[in-house]
């Protein structure tokens, strides 16, 4: 590991986009992005399925329309004036005061989660990709196969996925490290004063250092420090995993439905709502 490609955590810097310097960010990646009225639509899950790259752009109903002919489904967030003409919600897991978040946000449990954390881990920002490509893969594989939440990538997939992080100055990638190694990290990325919390893995065998609780943490105090984001957005909720579900509430975050207007293909809503229910219920808050 090189450490000119690590940086500490109280210093650590990145760019605050706009939702047209993100689309092109993404489309940079490799991701499908569109431009649909005067918003950026990213092409997400399904291929033909779609959604502004910035998920809680706040859009007219007017706005909301099918993105392209060959679309099977789309959403989008509305404006908190247009609530009444929602046909859906998309629930979002947020902290409900960023401003305010410090070590008292936390259940008395959650804190000494925390401290124990800070005295065994040391956070970092990675500024290069070398600890991941040498590290990372083997922690991401382990962690996939615990938590089965995503398919699990080849190791050319995951190094390409990992010097993404680093062509841009957007991204924020947070690890841990536990006597020199690797024992977790996250990722995320703001846009228009929204943090976005994207990615998150830890080891088994660095769980019991509360490394989930200090990264997090400490990926929301950068947020604060930035001083133009308002909203830390951890995830949808996943209420098939209570215990990340509890996590989460330990830590001050709360689900709050935020209206959306959707449309999907009849054929398309009925597969997805019968064999993946609780995707459904993440695409529509429909249960």
């Amino acid at each position: 590991m090189s450490d000119s490609q690590v940086g500490d955590s109280s210093e650590a810097a990145f760019a605050v986009l706009t939702e047209r310097e993100l689309a092109e960010r993404r489309r940079n990646e490799g991701a499908r992005i569109i431009q649909h009225g005067q918003h950026y639509w990213e092409q997400t899950g399904a291929p033909g399925f779609f959604q502004p790259v910035h998920l809680l752009a706040r859009l007219t109903p007017e706005e909301v329309t099918r993105p392209t002919p060959l679309s099977w489904g789309y959403r989008a967030a509305l404006t908190p004036d247009a609530s009444a003409s929602a046909n859906g919600r998309v629930p979002v897991v947020r902290l409900p005061d960023l401003a305010n978040y410090q070590l008292d946000s936390l259940s008395s449990n959650r804190r000494n989660k925390l401290r124990k954390c800070q005295r065994l881990v040391r956070i970092v920002q990675l500024t290069g990709p070398a600890l991941l490509l040498e590290q990372g893969y083997e922690l991401v594989m382990e962690a996939l196969s615990r938590t089965r939440h995503k398919r699990l990538p080849s190791r050319e997939q995951y190094a390409a996925d990992v010097r993404k992080y680093f062509t841009s100055d957007h991204w924020c990638v947070l690890a841990g490290l536990v006597d020199g190694k690797l024992g977790g990290y996250l990722d995320g990325y703001v846009v228009d004063g929204v943090a976005y919390g994207f990615n998150a893995y830890y080891a088994t065998w660095a769980l019991p250092t509360n490394i989930s609780t200090g990264l997090v943490f400490e990926f929301a105090q950068i947020c604060r420090r930035l001083g133009n984001v308002h909203t830390l957005v951890g995830g949808l909720d996943s209420r098939e995993a209570p215990q990340l579900g509890q996590f989460k509430d330990d830590m001050g975050f709360v689900v709050e439905p935020i209206p959306i207007k959707w449309d999907m293909n009849p054929l398309a809503r009925t597969v997805i709502r019968l064999h993946r229910p609780h995707t459904y219920y993440r695409l529509t808050g429909e249960a």
